[in-house]
């Protein structure tokens, strides 16, 4: 299995958009559909740095792309570990997979192929900042990042 010219082309536009949005980012496995991912790092308004993990759909650009917290380990405010957390609609995860924090970004719902992996990483940005704001304050991440409404 191989990209298609179409898929191709669209990872290359991605690819140019994150050069200039988000320079750190930079494409592993791109051969191979349903392998590739785009990693990088994302820098809070602390200095903190959140390696993070894009996986490309394998049908590029058709469905919502998994994203992941690669590193640091993330806690909650009180000491729990979010990959133990699971599922929370109030801190924005999804069920987590191969030991690392699955972000929720966007629901399949309100996906469409003009997004782009920078407003993901846009998205990703801003949960980054509720996640401090959580460690500051106590407050689950929904409170300073609301829900898209349906």
């Amino acid at each position: 299995m191989a990209w298609t010219s179409q898929q191709s082309a669209r990872l290359r536009l991605e690819m140019e958009i994150l050069e200039r949005y988000f320079p750190s980012f930079y494409l592993k496995d791109s051969i191979i559909p349903g392998r590739a991912c785009v990693e990088g790092i994302i820098r809070s308004n602390s200095g903190a740095e959140y390696v993070v993990r894009l996986h490309v759909p394998a049908d590029l650009p058709n469905s919502v792309p998994d994203l992941e917290i690669v590193s640091p380990f993330l806690h909650d405010r009180f000491g729990h570990s979010l990959v133990e957390l699971g599922t929370s609609y109030p801190m924005h995860l999804l069920k987590p997979e191969g030991g690392l924090v699955r972000i929720c970004h966007y629901s399949a719902s309100h996906w469409n192929p003009n997004i782009t992996f920078a407003k993901v990483l846009l998205k990703i940005r801003a949960w980054v900042e509720g996640y401090e704001g959580h460690i500051e304050t106590g407050f689950p991440i929904d409170h300073f990042l609301p829900h898209m409404q349906a």
